[in-house]
């Protein structure tokens, strides 16, 4: 059992990464729900052809933002609760230095590669991006103060300003221009938003020339981790459309990814809190976040693992033919949550060599099994490159955990075995008609192990839940 918990006063440390981890994963969640209701309805007002307009070029910006933000989110998190310090002022320099030598490339591209549907929209590219960079600077100035409840709030009224906005113009005939400038207008709302609470905290002051290097060298090591997430979800999208595979597969293919990837989003949100908590603490908590986020994630991928088709036919009956990916998909799940926990642990160590081998390491393994696989399997070979990448990254970082993560690890692994191994027996004993009986066992016994084990202990659960509610 971890150390800081049960029997140990330290036990309320958990406080300081869990409930802002389970809050900002609840915003992770919101904004899917909001995004996917967006599209839902706005494909209802229009053309399919303004949809595909407004989201290529939404795309392409949020390609161009993500390769300039770097991995500029840990050095934020590490060093925005430390008083005084100019991190801010200089993370928004960099950023913004970035942003203005990308607008060239982003304007050739626009006119090389796109016709004139897509750029009539350039403009709104640029406004689009600067908005989005900058806004993602102030945002994990926020989290690195241990603030996603204000993150929350912000992103809970822009989404308020998006859905209602974009529908009225699309409704009026504005098309692509509708959806886009509802974008546009959120984005200059949270950037607002942001900057209007960053300065109640912070000051702008912009570090010397050491402190700037320092900065960009830590958002440079991290970088390739977070281009890896970038390529393996959403590139991976854009190569299987390349590669000929059917629209319907690949709409299929993106559902049963979206489910997977905002279950894995709430390890990613504990394992960002744990950053400024462990500064904060002076303390590394990263084995706490991932044995905590390891074990509250375990049930779900059972469940996803038991009746892919009972969730994807919940979305609807056309989707039911990702069960295979699904699965496939789902087991994902750990060895990526693993991968972002380890990522924490190393940054707080300052392990940049082992940063930068992760990320490339993730990088290599999907792009070389995706071109081998996808051609003979399809979606599915693109499933298992994804799995393939998670798990070549998560090894990687094995070589840095300590034995009690690693016991973690195998103990998680072992409960979900245990679990699935009890749904097929349960389904073979009383039908494969009783599917919810069998995921109900399954989930059971994937909680047996882990409290057997003291993974988690019941004491824990009660104290972690007790914890949440009151903050709410």
């Amino acid at each position: 059992m971890d150390p800081n918990i049960k029997g140990n006063p330290s036990i309320g440390t958990h406080e300081h990464f869990v409930t802002p981890g389970i809050i900002l994963f609840l915003d992770s969640l919101l904004v899917s729900i909001a995004g996917w209701i967006y599209w839902i309805v706005i494909s209802k007002l229009t053309q399919a052809s303004e949809i595909g307009i407004a989201v290529t070029v939404y795309n392409l910006v949020l390609l161009t933002a993500t390769l300039a933000q770097m991995g500029m989110e840990y050095p934020l998190l590490k060093k925005s609760n430390i008083v005084h310090s100019p991190i801010i002022g200089t993370s928004l320099l960099i950023e913004l230095v970035i942003t203005v030598v990308s607008i060239p490339f982003l304007l050739i591209v626009i006119n090389t590669v796109y016709d004139e549907s897509i750029q009539q929209f350039t403009w709104l590219a640029f406004g689009l991006l600067f908005l989005l960079t900058l806004e993602y600077v102030l945002r994990f100035a926020l989290l690195g103060i241990l603030s996603p409840k204000t993150v929350l709030i912000i992103d809970l009224i822009g989404m308020g300003i998006k859905l209602p906005l974009g529908f009225l113009l699309v409704s009026n005939s504005y098309g692509a221009l509708g959806m886009l400038f509802a974008y546009l207008l959120e984005a200059l709302f949270v950037f607002s938003s942001s900057f209007y609470f960053v300065r109640k905290f912070f000051s702008l002051r912009i570090g010397d020339i050491e402190y700037f290097k320092e900065i960009l060298k830590d958002a440079i090591v991290n970088a390739p981790v977070k281009w890896s997430k970038m390529i393996i979800v959403t590139l991976s999208i854009v190569l299987l459309a390349l590669m000929a595979t059917a629209p319907s597969d690949i709409g299929v293919f993106y559902v049963a990814l979206m489910i997977t990837v905002v279950v894995a989003s709430f390890a990613t949100s504990m394992a960002y809190m744990v950053i400024p908590s462990s500064t904060n603490l002076k303390s590394d908590l990263s084995s706490s976040s991932l044995r905590i986020s390891l074990s509250l994630t375990a049930p779900i991928v059972v469940v996803l693992l038991v009746i892919p088709t009972g969730i994807l036919s919940l979305i609807g009956q056309e989707y039911v033919s990702a069960e295979t990916v699904l699965v496939i998909l789902a087991m994902t799940i750990i060895p990526s949550a693993i991968t972002i926990n380890m990522v924490s642990k190393l940054n707080h160590q300052g392990e940049s060599r082992m940063l930068i081998f992760t990320g490339i390491a993730q990088i290599v393994t999907f792009l070389l099994s995706f071109l081998v696989l996808v051609p003979i399997y399809h979606t599915i070979g693109a499933a298992i490159s994804m799995l393939i990448a998670y798990i070549s990254s998560s090894l990687v970082t094995l070589i840095s955990v300590d034995s009690h993560s690693f016991r973690s690890i195998i103990f998680v692994c072992a409960s979900i075995v245990a679990g699935y191994i009890t749904a097929v027996a349960t389904t073979i004993a009383i039908g494969q008609e009783q599917v919810i009986i069998s995921a109900i066992f399954s989930l059971a016994v994937t909680m047996i192990v882990i409290f057997a084990s003291k993974n988690m202990t019941i004491k824990e659960t009660k104290y972690l839940v007790k914890m949440i509610l009151q903050r709410r």
